[in-house]
């Protein structure tokens, strides 16, 4: 599999417990993003890999989210090949592309989703925002959003520290310092997509979120929870971050909340294969004696 990982992944950490566990940052964003959770996951011994999906990662170039998606499944069939259980856990954007991936392909993956992003609603999202995607369709594409206070951290210690990082470098703790038109518009068809098939969401589900996230409001993370179909959704608020909450105040929560869910999620898929196995055994045996 050394071929596969140098080619697919951005980071690939192997396990020993048959579980891996999938990390989709935002955006053109890149590892630093979801803070301290790959850590965590790897000390429980499960595979921990960042996908390197052309047009999505950082620094990949540009492609359409239907490839976003595509490349994403090749990741999940390469690794279930080599595990018993794959996990997403998506931040921002990379919620997003979890819960559209899992809708449309139906693996049966758990996920968890870290402020996904279904709606650029939040208070700090210009009012002219909702009209780019009229700019996108009159092919003014050749222009970057530039990211700007508060960089979606209420911290102020952090926030400073990424202003210093997007003077200096391409690539920040938040995402890229500034994103293409052309990847904003693919973002916003991905959002699209995803609103569309929402209803085939059937796996077991963990949103956190901030109720003062600054991208997303709190309606929109309702209503995703209303309008999927899965019979596990469990959502977290918290109270005193922005968007990014793998780097904000409430960063160890965040953390334990989805070690938690992913612990939940093995755990159940090692209970559900036993007693499966041991169902089999007992209908041999009784035919054995019949």
């Amino acid at each position: 599999m050394s071929d596969e990982v140098n080619d697919l992944f951005e980071e690939f950490t192997p396990g020993t417990t048959g579980m891996a566990v999938i990390f989709l940052p935002g955006l053109q964003g890149s590892m630093l993003e979801l803070g301290s959770i790959p850590k965590a996951v790897k000390k429980l011994g499960h595979t921990s890999c960042i996908p390197r999906i052309h047009g999505y990662s950082a620094q990949s170039g540009y492609d359409t989210f239907d490839i976003w998606l595509s490349e994403l499944d090749t990741v999940v069939n390469l690794l279930l090949e080599n595990h018993n259980q794959v996990c997403l856990v998506g931040l921002s954007m990379g919620a997003t592309l979890a819960i559209a991936y899992e809708a449309d392909y139906q693996k049966n993956l758990p996920v968890v989703a870290l402020s996904p992003v279904f709606a650029f609603d939040g208070w700090s999202v210009p009012w002219y925002y909702p009209l780019l995607y009229i700019v996108f369709k009159l092919g003014i594409t050749n222009w970057h959003y530039k990211e700007s206070q508060p960089y979606g951290l209420r911290n102020p210690e952090v926030r400073r520290r990424v202003a210093k990082q997007i003077l200096e470098q391409e690539t920040t703790e938040v995402g890229s310092a500034s994103l293409s038109a052309k990847h904003l518009y693919q973002s916003l068809r991905l959002i699209g997509f995803a609103k569309n098939i929402l209803h085939d969401f059937r796996s077991d589900l963990k949103i956190i979120c901030s109720i003062d996230d600054d991208v997303v409001a709190p309606t929109t993370i309702d209503w995703i929870s209303k309008s999927i179909s899965s019979s596990t959704c469990k959502i977290i608020w918290l109270g005193g971050s922005y968007h990014i909450i793998t780097l904000d105040n409430e960063r160890e929560i965040v953390v334990n909340e989805s070690v938690e869910f992913i612990q939940e999620a093995f755990f159940k898929h090692k209970a559900i294969i036993e007693y499966s196995k041991d169902a089999k055994e007992l209908i041999i045996r009784d035919r054995i004696i019949e």
